[in-house]
């Protein structure tokens, strides 16, 4: 007797399963939502890296995200810096780094999300 009620509720378990991933592959497309934020600047004798923070708010995990981090003074470009995180997954965040030779604290500082892949 109890064999059978565990082999049901192990049935009921795996149909239930399967059917939340199939739910999960049908449903409303998934998307990213990334949001930065520059966390530190700090010098060294070298020049200055700037900490930043991406928070993916959406429910896709994006992969090789891209940032791109400018400094302008005046509106005019002075220097930019690229960094690549190799994921950030749904509802997650991870940290990063730019590396200038400019003082960031100094000028106008941007830090953005500027592409992502499927992973």
């Amino acid at each position: 007797m109890w064999e059978w009620i565990l082999a049901a509720a192990g049935a009921i378990l795996v149909v239930g399963a399967i059917g939340m991933s199939i739910y999960r592959g049908v449903s409303t497309a998934r998307q990213v939502a990334f949001d930065v934020e520059v966390v530190s600047i700090v010098g060294s004798a070298t020049g200055f890296t700037v900490t930043f923070r991406v928070k993916n708010t959406g429910d896709a995990t994006g992969a090789a995200v891209n940032i791109e981090g400018k400094l302008t003074k005046n509106g005019t470009d002075l220097e930019s810096s690229t960094s690549t995180l190799s994921y950030v997954p749904a509802e997650s965040e991870r940290e990063g780094g730019l590396f200038f030779t400019n003082d960031p604290s100094q000028h106008e500082l941007q830090v953005r999300v500027k592409g992502y892949e499927k992973p």
